[in-house]
């Protein structure tokens, strides 16, 4: 009797642990489904891209560079833009020259190197200038720091120099 007793506990322990996989297997199952779902939905829209108005193609540059940052290579350019986007380089050049934001296409690339090189500048403060520059795309420090200036009105060095002491205060309060 005890050993039928013991022979039960593990067979409800063996189909409790089955039970468990098999949860797991349809969640995963489930998961897949659902991306999938969503990669064939951004499939469609990035088909549909070179159909969309500008305010929807520049949204969905931005929330693509968002993901990705390819802009912080130095060899990513209008080309590269045009294919993340799924359209034609032509309607990327259209673009920026009808958004009132941006100057250009080149001015918009500027300007994401431009947030993530502040980023950099805040949050890495082991980081000198010239590497904050270089990671984020720039190819010269020297341009880097001359854009940082009209941008910001201020050098890289005292951008982070102000930072730092508004963070000090924020800590100190």
């Amino acid at each position: 009797m005890e050993s039928l007793r013991e022979a039960n506990k593990k067979l409800i322990a063996r189909n409790l642990e089955l039970s468990d996989q098999l949860d797991i297997y349809y969640e995963t199952r489930r998961r897949v489904m659902m991306y999938k779902e969503l990669v064939l939905r951004h499939s469609a829209m990035l088909k549909s891209a070179d159909q969309c108005d500008d305010e929807e193609l520049l949204g969905l540059i931005e929330a693509r560079l968002e993901q990705t940052h390819d802009y912080t290579s130095p060899q990513f350019g209008l080309k590269e833009m045009a294919a993340a986007a799924g359209v034609s380089e032509k309607r990327v050049l259209d673009l920026f020259k009808r958004t009132p934001l941006y100057k250009s296409f080149d001015d918009y690339i500027d300007y994401m190197r431009m947030l993530h090189s502040m980023f950099l500048l805040q949050t890495k403060p082991n980081f000198n200038v010239a590497s904050c520059a270089l990671d984020s795309g720039f190819t010269s420090v020297r341009t880097f720091y001359r854009k940082f200036q009209d941008v910001i009105g201020l050098t890289p060095t005292e951008f982070r120099q102000l930072t730092i002491k508004s963070a000090e205060k924020k800590s100190g309060l």
